[in-house]
């Protein structure tokens, strides 16, 4: 297991050594999410196994996190759980032929920004419109101001 003590990684040498990377990131690391947060303390983990996969450097992510949102029914503070699974092949080409069932990132392989990998990801697992789930509650009044 590797633990990577920077943001970039050379993912063709990392994947033919079949590595792994673990790393956690402050919520104040993803300056373009930075306006969706209600606190920056939050944390983020993200574990890449690396392999190559016809001669592809290929990464299986998983994202994990609990991100303070704001609720869109009642504009309260949350807790939204995330956990985002993908996997993804490292090319140089976004048209370049990827191995089945993974998405292209198009990158230079040998140097891959893992901290912009995983605010992808989160970007593409934040919900449309947060808001308590069941079982939780907005904050009050917050119900009678939409039987209005």
């Amino acid at each position: 297991m590797s633990k990577a003590a920077g943001v970039w990684f050379d993912a063709r040498n990392l994947a033919a050594r079949r590595a792994l990377i673990e790393r956690e990131f402050a919520l104040s690391e993803f300056p373009r999410l930075a306006d969706r947060w209600t606190a920056t303390d939050g944390r983020v983990t993200a574990h890449l196994e690396l392999e190559t996969v016809e001669g592809t450097p290929v990464g299986e992510l998983v994202v994990r996190a609990q991100l303070p949102l704001c609720c869109q029914r009642c504009l309260g503070p949350m807790i939204q759980a995330l956990e985002s699974r993908s996997r993804v092949a490292f090319v140089a080409d976004a048209d370049a032929r990827t191995p089945g069932g993974t998405e292209a990132i198009a990158t230079d392989p040998q140097r891959v920004d893992l901290r912009a990998l995983v605010e992808d990801e989160l970007l593409l697992g934040l919900p449309v419109a947060a808001r308590h789930g069941p079982g939780e509650e907005c904050a009050p009044g917050a119900t009678e101001l939409l039987q209005d």
